[in-house]
C-alpha cells in the first residue's frame, strides 16, 4: 500500500443525516481500506471522534483500525474527545490538537466529509 500527501478530515460520525448517514460513513471507510493509495492522515473533529471511541465490534472502528495498521495516522480532536467525555474510550489513533490540525489543513491536500 502506498500513502499520498492527502488528509481526510471527518467532521461528523455520519455522511449526511440519520441512519443513511451512518451507513454511508461505514461504506466510505470500508472502501478506503481497499484502496491502493491511502491518505497520510485521518483527522476526526466534532462528532467524528465518536467513530474512534465506538464499541470494539463496530464495523467503522474495525475499518479505522485496519487503516491505522496500514500506516494511516489517525488523530481525534482532544477538545472534542473531552466535550463528549470519551477521551478514556479512544480505541484507535491518538488525540490531536488544534495546532496539528491547522498545520495539516494549511500544508496538505485535504478531503473533507
Amino acid at each position: 500500500m502506498s500513502k499520498n500527501k492527502k488528509t481526510v478530515f471527518l467532521k461528523s460520525n455520519k455522511i449526511g443525516e440519520g441512519e443513511l448517514g451512518s451507513i454511508l460513513i461505514n461504506g466510505f471507510l470500508k472502501a478506503m481500506t481497499e484502496q491502493e493509495n491511502l491518505p497520510e492522515k485521518i483527522i476526526c473533529v466534532n462528532s467524528a471522534v465518536l467513530l474512534t471511541t465506538s464499541k470494539d465490534e463496530d464495523e467503522v472502528l474495525n475499518s479505522l483500525k485496519e487503516l491505522e495498521q496500514k500506516g494511516v495516522k489517525i488523530l481525534s480532536c482532544g477538545t472534542c474527545l473531552d466535550y463528549y467525555n470519551v477521551r478514556d474510550e479512544l480505541k484507535v489513533g491518538l488525540p490531536g490538537n488544534a495546532l496539528d490540525t491547522v498545520e495539516t489543513l494549511l500544508n496538505e491536500d485535504v478531503v473533507t466529509f
